[in-house]
């Protein structure tokens, strides 16, 4: 592991994602050509289709880092959007089970009141209260992120 974190993984979308973005970008280009007779300036096609795989590429893949200090969760490529959070602010993790469309409303950056929710994929995570907010981090390996907040002395409740 690089820079002293206990650990780091990286969860990715699944492949049939990149094949519905794929598909709908050909069919949004396939549109704009067929509408307008091939007359369509360039930029009417290349500018949305710019857009949405820049956001696309800006937010896959998540990476989770676990280091003495803190929790790291941060998107995309250059990590940004990115969260931080204090090893001494995270109160009573543990690991959870939960359905990231009926629970959160989908995969990605979700927000509800009271809570948050970092997930691209799956089922499984860590939740845990910081400073009074639940935040849920979507997790392949999640007794294995626990162990890591456990190690670097994060408040974990037992495991469940």
């Amino acid at each position: 592991m690089t820079d002293g974190a206990l650990h780091v993984e990286s969860q990715r979308v699944r492949w049939w994602v990149h094949l519905v973005v794929a598909v709908a970008l050909g069919g949004a280009v396939a549109g704009v050509l067929a509408r307008a007779g091939g007359e369509q300036p360039l930029w009417v096609i290349v500018l949305p289709v710019a857009i949405v795989a820049a956001v696309y590429g800006l937010l896959n893949p998540m990476t989770v880092r676990v280091t003495a200090t803190d929790l790291r969760v941060e998107f995309g490529h250059f990590g940004w959007p990115r969260w931080r959070f204090a090893m001494e602010e995270i109160r009573d993790a543990q690991v959870i089970e939960f359905s990231a469309l009926r629970d959160w409303g989908g995969w990605g950056i979700r927000t509800r009141r009271g809570g948050l929710c970092l997930n691209e994929r799956g089922n499984a995570g860590v939740q845990f209260t910081h400073r009074g907010r639940t935040i849920v981090v979507g997790s392949d390996d999640p007794h294995r992120l626990l162990d890591a907040l456990r190690t670097a002395g994060a408040d974990a409740a037992a495991y469940r």
